[in-house]
């Protein structure tokens, strides 16, 4: 059994025992682990969100890792590593993931003066089209290095003593040439200015026109191409041309007095034309009428031209040698049946259809007409027999022609102007 005292020192010991010192070294342990995991955390995160770039320039000077990288001016990373490979250096930078590079991206070592430090630039800015990924590779076509000082006094020194006393003025040569320019440009400085501008509103012309340029190059190579194609005729054509030319040079003299003939003939004709200007008004005026029937049968006059060739072929094939006659044979129907044709001239109706008088007319005697025209059957198929042979094939159109051949085209039928008889 525990006293009352021995509760008490119990109870007031028992809160203390969260405070011992394996407690705070456990708690301190966790702190750190917990330290360990957030920064392990962010930087897991920042390194997922940043772009990685190696660049290889030809040379790297005053370029070190912590160089700022830089878009448009403000800078967006820093430079990570600089390692020198042969005759290149590799240079590895990163960006801030929230900074977008276009998928052509390049790589430029900037100068801003002589004493400043030096920064890359990325180059071009993004503003929209295919975007750049997060791991990035520039060569030596997308990473330019600028020209050093010690360079560009090398370059001076070189141009310099190419034109000095030992180089192009060993002779006096350039300087007489700057003395001789000098002259020329005297007094001519408002004239070079002008020359300058208008060269310039040329070059706009040309640039404004650029489209129409290069058409009309494509036309010119269209040419050229058919020209190539077609060289045997081509230089046909200026062998002919060659000797048209030959031809007008051996004839000069009477190719003047032509053309000083024909413009007397035309100062002839201008005289007239002045002297007779109304009366040749008054008959082109009166040709008005004539040019407009033309005009109105343009029709017409196509079926004319093209049945008129075929009309003379006709015409000449009928035409008879021999006996210088034309073998036609004229076709008249009325001719088979007069007694029918006097019956139809009664019939006033058909003279003028569509006339109420006439056609009132023809009804009245419509019962004498079938009359006649029965009558007249009857007295043609009389008066037709297998042996008439009538002028032009009257009332023996259903006959048989029997006629001699003409003199001349048949064998023992020899023509009378041959036998003199």
């Amino acid at each position: 059994m525990m006293s009352a005292a021995q509760h008490d020192l119990r109870d007031s010991a028992g809160p203390g025992r969260w405070f011992t010192p394996r407690h705070i070294v456990i708690g301190v342990i966790g702190l750190v682990l917990a330290l360990v995991v957030v920064g392990s955390l962010w930087w897991l995160f920042s390194t997922i969100n940043q772009t990685k770039i190696t660049a290889y320039f030809k040379s790297s000077v005053g370029i070190y890792p912590g160089t700022d990288v830089r878009i448009a001016g403000v800078k967006v990373g820093t430079v990570d590593s600089v390692t020198p490979q042969g005759d290149r250096v590799r240079v590895k930078l990163t960006i801030d993931g929230d900074n977008d590079l276009p998928a052509d991206v390049g790589a430029v070592q900037v100068v801003p003066s002589l004493v400043a430090d030096r920064y890359i630039q990325l180059t071009p800015t993004y503003s929209e089209g295919p975007k750049a990924g997060s791991r990035i590779t520039l060569g030596e076509d997308k990473a330019m290095v600028p020209v050093e000082v010690d360079q560009l006094y090398a370059s001076v020194q070189k141009l310099s003593t190419a034109l000095g006393p030992n180089g192009a003025n060993k002779d006096g040569a350039l300087s007489q040439l700057i003395k001789t320019g000098a002259a020329n440009l005297g007094g001519n400085g408002e004239k070079l200015g002008q020359t300058i501008e208008q060269l310039s509103k040329a070059a706009t012309t040309l640039s404004d026109s650029s489209g129409n340029i290069v058409d009309t190059i494509k036309n010119l190579d269209v040419f050229v191409k058919a020209l190539a194609d077609n060289d045997a005729q081509v230089r046909q054509f200026n062998t002919q041309l060659a000797s048209f030319t030959g031809f007008l040079s051996g004839e000069r003299q009477q190719l003047g007095q032509a053309l000083n003939k024909l413009s007397i003939a035309l100062g002839d004709v201008a005289g007239f034309v002045q002297d007779n200007r109304i009366a040749l008004g008054d008959r082109v005026k009166e040709l008005i009428p004539t040019t407009q029937t033309l005009a109105d049968t343009t029709d017409s006059q196509k079926e004319l031209l093209t049945v008129l060739p075929v009309t003379i072929n006709n015409l000449i094939n009928a035409y008879n040698a021999e006996s210088g006659t034309l073998d036609l044979r004229v076709v008249l129907p009325e001719l088979q049946d007069l007694a029918g044709a006097g019956c139809k001239l009664l019939d006033l109706g058909k003279l003028k259809p569509g006339d109420p008088q006439f056609q009132q007319f023809s009804k009245t005697l419509r019962p004498l007409l079938n009359q006649c025209s029965a009558i007249a059957t009857q007295i043609t198929k009389g008066s037709m027999t297998p042996t008439l042979n009538l002028p032009f094939g009257i009332m023996s159109g259903e006959n048989q022609q029997k006629r001699g051949p003409v003199p001349g085209t048949v064998p023992g039928t020899p023509s009378p102007g041959l036998t003199g008889g």
